[in-house]
């Protein structure tokens, strides 16, 4: 038909590459608009960047970087019949899956970290410290022993090429496997542990556990993933095979990520943060300027609340004081305990120059 565009992943016969970048591109998208949103958030309602945010970032950047790669697969005969594919191509295509495998188990390491500093955030109980602490070292070794073993599966100095002197590449993918699906699974169990000695409504508690619960979809995404990867490895058709198992692994890779980025979508989270449940005195009131106000960063406090104490004169405040200096500025920075008994829990003297 005359003008007609040509589509822009053809599919046929011996070349299904079209379902591999699709595949790719609309979980990146989704990714990307997910963990903007998380970012966004953190930011308007906190406005504080935490290491969580930050790994959350990086896991997303290594996302980005590693669909790079599987685009750079597709033009050297992923998703096609190895028939069809030149040697040169071939070999091309062998180093671009190798470095998206790499990529892929960073970006996923780090989209795990993410969500453990983050249910390390909602607790000051020694014990459960203890437990994220453990298990962000367990997804640190596992990271260590998989991503160099990765780097070095084959024999040398062509550790891309499959056809060479390899590594059990099965009994490999397995382990990296079991233990993706075991850490997510702690992921999941250690921050609802957390929530159940954490003094919030049951409605509260069921929604933030129901985001992260969204979690166990990696657990089952990652089972099909090690079935397809292992189907790719022992196919002799390497670059057909390997349809398959690339779809899975991107839908592992940003569904890692996005579940990270969920639970910290909206503000029941943030506000349960103990380093984020702070607010200062920041802004001056009145003709005379003797009236200042509190903004809470989360948002337990009207900012229009004002302090009518004069000028010198004795301020009780809600909230334990986090750091304290004599000759204070105007601006001190609290940590409430208590936000939702509203309590007055400790005194604080302001002088004001």
């Amino acid at each position: 038909m005359a003008g007609t565009l040509p589509p822009i992943f053809p599919v046929s016969e011996t070349d299904h590459s079209g379902f591999v970048a699709v595949a790719a591109y609309t979980l990146l998208s989704l990714t990307v608009v997910t963990v903007f949103a998380r970012l966004f958030t953190r930011w308007y309602i906190a406005k504080v960047i935490q290491p969580d945010d930050i790994l959350l970032a990086g896991a997303t950047g290594l996302a980005f970087l590693q669909t790079v790669f599987v685009q750079l697969a597709i033009d050297h005969g992923l998703g096609k019949k190895m028939s069809v594919v030149s040697s040169s191509d071939l070999s091309s295509f062998d180093k671009y899956a190798y470095t998206m495998q790499i990529l892929l188990l960073a970006s996923v390491t780090c989209s795990k970290l993410s969500i453990a500093l983050l249910a390390r955030s909602l607790t000051v109980d020694g014990y459960m410290l203890r437990g994220t602490q453990g298990l962000m070292a367990i997804i640190a070794l596992w990271a260590m022993s998989s991503i160099p073993t990765l780097a070095i599966q084959c024999s040398l100095p062509r550790p891309w090429d499959p056809t060479g002197q390899c590594l059990n590449r099965e009994a490999l993918a397995g382990y990296i496997g079991a233990v993706n699906i075991l850490t997510d699974a702690a992921l999941v169990l250690l921050p609802c542990i957390v929530l159940h000695k954490v003094q919030i409504s049951r409605w509260k508690r069921f929604r933030i556990m129901a985001m992260l619960a969204t979690r166990l979809l990696v657990c089952v995404v990652t089972g099909v993933q090690i079935h397809y990867v292992n189907v790719a490895i022992n196919s002799s058709d390497r670059t057909w095979a390997s349809i398959n198992s690339t779809i899975w692994n991107q839908i592992m890779m940003n569904f890692s990520i996005i579940t990270t980025a969920i639970p910290s979508l909206g503000r029941l989270i943030v506000e349960m943060q103990p380093s984020l449940n702070a607010f200062a005195i920041t802004e001056r009131h009145g003709f005379s300027g003797d009236k200042y106000a509190i903004s809470s960063l989360s948002g337990h406090f009207s900012r229009n609340h004002a302090m009518n104490d004069d000028l010198g004169t004795r301020s009780s405040v809600h909230g334990p004081l986090q750091s304290s200096k004599d000759g204070s500025e105007s601006m001190q920075e609290l940590v409430g305990d208590s936000i939702q008994q509203n309590m007055i829990t400790k005194t604080v003297d302001f002088e004001i120059h």
